[in-house]
This record gives C-alpha cells, sequence and structure tokens, in this order.
C-alpha cells in the first residue's frame, strides 16, 4: 500500500531526472544558439530560436492538455521527454553528418516545444498526485529551484563542453539526459490517472479544450489569479528586456553580468527557502503580499536607477519569483478537479504566457523609440537625472510595470472570490477532506 512519503520520495526520484533533462536541454539550447548565431551573424537568426522555444507549445498547448487528461501522466511525460530526445538525436545524426543548418534547429525547437506542451502539464498535475496536499508549497519549491539553478549552470557549463570538445558532444549528453528522465518515469511505479469524471472520448477534442477555459470562467477566484499572472508575466517579461540598455547605460557588459547573476541567485535562494519552508499556511498571501513586494521593487528600480540599487532589486526579484510562483502553483494543485487538470493547466499556461512575446516586442519598441519622446520624461530623481532620455524612458517604464503589479496585487486582495480561493475544494471534494499547508 502507498504511503504520502512513498509518494513524495517517488516524487523527489521523479524531480531529479527531469531535472538531468532540463539540463540538457538548456546546454543544447544554448550551444546551439551560439552556434547558429556564429553561422549567420544574424540577431534575428538568434531570437527566433527563443520565438520558437514558447510560441509553438503555446498554440498546441489546450490541445495537449485534453490529450494529458485522457492518457496516463506516466505516458504523457515520456511522450514529451521522446520527444525532445529524438530532436537531439537527429541534431546527434547530423552534425556526424556535418549536414546541421540553421533550419534543422528551427524545425528541432518547434519540435521540442510542443514536446513540453505534453511534458510540462502532465508534471504539475503528477505533483498533487504524489505529494500531500501539505507538502505541495515544499515540492513546487524543488521545482522552482530546477528552473532556477538550470539557466545558471546552463551557459558557463556549455561553453566549457564547447571549449574542451565539439557541439556534437553537447548534443550527445542531452541525449543521454533524456534517456536518463524517460528511464526513471518508467520504473518508477506511479498512479493511474483516470476517474469517472474524465471526458468521453466521443466528445471532440476541440469541445474538451474548451473545457478548460470554461472551467476557468465559472471559478471567478482562479480567474483573478490567473489575470495577476498576466499581469506580472507582462511586466518581468518587458524588463527582462529593458534592463540590458538600462544598465549599459550606466556601466559595461561586465557590470550587466554581474547584475543578472545576482537574479539568478536570488531565484536560486528564494527557490530553496520556497523548498524548505513551503510558503505560508494562506497560500493566497504567498502570492498577493510577495506580488505587492515585487511591484514595490521594480517601482523603486525605476526611480533609484543606480547601479547598487539595481543590484538590490534584481536580487530581491529573484527572491520573490519562486515564492510567488510556488504558492500559486499549489493553489492551482489543490483546487483544480483532478480528472481536469491537464487541459486547465495547458489553459492556465497558454493564456499566461501569451503575453511574453507580445512584451518583448513592446519593450523593445518602446527602447528604440524612447529618444523621440525624450521631453515627455520627467527625471523623478537625481539617479534618473544622470541618464540619457532612453534611459530615463526605460526607468519610467521600470516604474509603470511595478504600479500594475502592485495594483492587480490590490485588486487580487479586493476580490473576496481571489482572496479566498483556497476555501473553494475540487469538485467532488469536500472541504475537510483537504488537508492543510504545512505553517
Amino acid at each position: 500500500m502507498s504511503t504520502p512519503e512513498n509518494g513524495a520520495l517517488r516524487f523527489v526520484i521523479i524531480w531529479g531526472s527531469q531535472t538531468v533533462s532540463m539540463l540538457g536541454s538548456a546546454l543544447t539550447s544554448f550551444a546551439l544558439g551560439l552556434w547558429v548565431y556564429r553561422l549567420t551573424g544574424s540577431v534575428m537568426d538568434f531570437a527566433l530560436i527563443s520565438a520558437l522555444t514558447i510560441l509553438p507549445g503555446m498554440l498546441v498547448a489546450p490541445i495537449a492538455g485534453v490529450l494529458v487528461d485522457r492518457w496516463e501522466l506516466r505516458n504523457a511525460i515520456r511522450l514529451g521527454d521522446l520527444g525532445a530526445g529524438l530532436v537531439s538525436l537527429a541534431y546527434a545524426v547530423l552534425l556526424s553528418l556535418d549536414r546541421l543548418t540553421p533550419w534543422h534547429v528551427y524545425v528541432g525547437t518547434a519540435i521540442a516545444s510542443v514536446s513540453s506542451a505534453f511534458q510540462r502539464p502532465a508534471y504539475t498535475a503528477l505533483t498533487p498526485a504524489l505529494v500531500p496536499a501539505r507538502h505541495l508549497g515544499r515540492a513546487n519549491g524543488l521545482t522552482q529551484a530546477s528552473d532556477a539553478a538550470v539557466p545558471l549552470i546552463a551557459p558557463p557549463l556549455a561553453g566549457f563542453l564547447m571549449s574542451v570538445t565539439h557541439l556534437d558532444m553537447v548534443v550527445f549528453i542531452d541525449f543521454i539526459s533524456f534517456l536518463v528522465a524517460i528511464t526513471t518515469v518508467s520504473l518508477i511505479r506511479l498512479p493511474r490517472s483516470g476517474s469517472p469524471a474524465t471526458p468521453k472520448a466521443s466528445t471532440s477534442t476541440l469541445h474538451q479544450a474548451l473545457e478548460g477555459w470554461n472551467y476557468l470562467k465559472e471559478r471567478r477566484g482562479l480567474l483573478g489569479l490567473l489575470a495577476f499572472a498576466v499581469v506580472t508575466n507582462a511586466a518581468l517579461s518587458s524588463m527582462q528586456v529593458l534592463l540590458p540598455p538600462l544598465v549599459l547605460d550606466l556601466a559595461g557588459p561586465a557590470v550587466l553580468s554581474a547584475l543578472l547573476s545576482k537574479g539568478g541567485m536570488g531565484l536560486v535562494v528564494g527557490s530553496l527557502v520556497m523548498a524548505a519552508w513551503g510558503g505560508p499556511r494562506n497560500r493566497i498571501h504567498g502570492v498577493l503580499a510577495v506580488g505587492s513586494g515585487l511591484g514595490l521593487i521594480l517601482a523603486t528600480a525605476g526611480l533609484f536607477p543606480s547601479l547598487t540599487m539595481l543590484g538590490y532589486c534584481t536580487f530581491l526579484a529573484g527572491l520573490c519569483l519562486p515564492i510567488m510562483d510556488g504558492s500559486s502553483q499549489a493553489i492551482w494543485q489543490g483546487t483544480v478537479a483532478a480528472p481536469l487538470r491537464g487541459r486547465v493547466f495547458a489553459m492556465r499556461g497558454m493564456i499566461a504566457w501569451s503575453v511574453q512575446p507580445l512584451a518583448y516586442l513592446l519593450a523593445g519598441f518602446v527602447a528604440d523609440h524612447m529618444d523621440d519622446v525624450s521631453l515627455f520624461v520627467p527625471a523623478f530623481s537625481k539617479p534618473m537625472a544622470l541618464l540619457d532620455s532612453r534611459g530615463r524612458g526605460i526607468a519610467l517604464c521600470f516604474i509603470v510595470a511595478g504600479l500594475l503589479t502592485l495594483v492587480a496585487a490590490v485588486r487580487g486582495y479586493a476580490s473576496r472570490h481571489v482572496r479566498k480561493v483556497e476555501e473553494f475544494p475540487p469538485d467532488g471534494v469536500s472541504a475537510g477532506a483537504m488537508s492543510p499547508p504545512s505553517g
């Protein structure tokens, strides 16, 4: 008979294998991006890889969510890992034949993105099936730790591997990492998915995909939580684009690299804190209260854009994100009915991250054209006055993004449905049957 402790141990084993797979993917992505840039010399070609990492998976996410709900979660995770693993194997074969071209990388990146559309919601839905409700915050903290640590580790490790070996060896390591992930998921005993509430196969796939949206529409608390995620994702995505030119306006690339490292360290520390603590007992405070803090941090970075202040704010923003995202993830996992988790999580991901490409483009447009509106950008503080017109405009964007995040958090607290979202258990589950999170 399975115990909660056994389920948590199985989750940790799967988390470890998936982290290895993520690291392999990040190594290949970074190495291939450098390879394409060196071959073509085009920033647009390099940026296209980033776009293809997001867009294909986002577009197929609703359909993938339906299939995840129909299949066993084990099979959905294996399919995602297998798709990305075959892409790595194809890269290795083409490299060995000296036939790899940039368009192969674009197609492979798109296929890997679609594969992740199956793997990610299945992995997210598997977590509450294995981990007791009181430990969901800690489990999501581990997931956040992987998401934070891998981008920090992959670039220098990929650079080292590229200096001592060849690109084909990096790709081969990636393929081995996928084998580790698939083998682990295949060998670990997992709970079988499916329930009487699972939709019949005769129902159209499109109709089932729309059920994810209909489920959200009928639950104003989750819809409000999703709206908050949209605002914060838009703010953070635009800041990702605007921080480099703002820092370069004050200093050089070495300082920018150090600041980005501080943000990465903040992510790692926040993830470890979340994994050890599990988040606040009332998880909505972990989302909205920490989100309010994030808004203040962004606004402060814009008001006082000195290198010292930007360093503090970058670290603190990284510290906030795992706590905010881990708490939000635990709320979704604990309040969405199990038979619908795949399509609801997929729909949630598609909506939450659909603003990212738009935020990138809008932020880039603002940065490139801020000189045209320099007369309308006042200097609110002495550090802002030291910036040129574009720098002051970017700092103003930080202030606006911070205030929008703060307003979104306040509106969340003002909404009873959002504030008390955890008091509405999954369909068919009584509130008393749900274990409270640890304090």
